[in-house]
């Protein structure tokens, strides 16, 4: 299977949920893998930005729901902001096993009065591909109970 095939088989449960997503993808002249930000898939009319790179990286930790997966947001950030954080978290799952439920803080990536100092994964959706697991988590604002 190719890349394109792939993402759009893991990307189905997004795309039904709020619609297609836009031809064009986020990407840096340093990639991810050599130190630069994770690629960004976007649905601009929803405000939604989704990696599009993390789950082909055989270094990614699975998840504790046992998966390698993206991450995504919608309506909540802007495309900085996603960049920044998702890259970090991106960062981060390859050496610790992250899951549905899990706090991260980045309260050390933004700075600013109304930031967030926390997000929380949600995970979204489970898909095998060649027999393999998949998945998608919600990065959203983490609110402590």
């Amino acid at each position: 299977m190719d890349y394109q095939e792939f993402y759009k088989v893991l990307f189905t449960p997004l795309v039904k949920q709020y619609g297609e997503l836009d031809n064009e993808t986020l990407t840096s002249i340093i990639g991810f893998s050599a130190g630069g930000p994770v690629s960004l898939s976007t649905n601009k009319k929803q405000n939604l930005f989704v990696t599009c790179e993390l789950a082909t990286y055989p270094e990614q930790q699975l998840s504790s729901e046992g998966i390698r997966y993206e991450l995504y947001s919608v309506g909540q950030f802007p495309a900085e902001w996603c960049s920044v954080v998702f890259t970090a978290i991106g960062n981060l799952s390859l050496n610790k096993q992250l899951g549905d439920r899990h706090t991260i803080d980045i309260s050390d990536l933004m700075s600013g009065s109304d930031t967030i100092d926390a997000v929380q994964l949600r995970l979204f959706s489970q898909t095998s591909i060649n027999n393999q697991p998949y998945g998608l988590y919600e990065v959203s604002p983490h609110k402590p109970v």
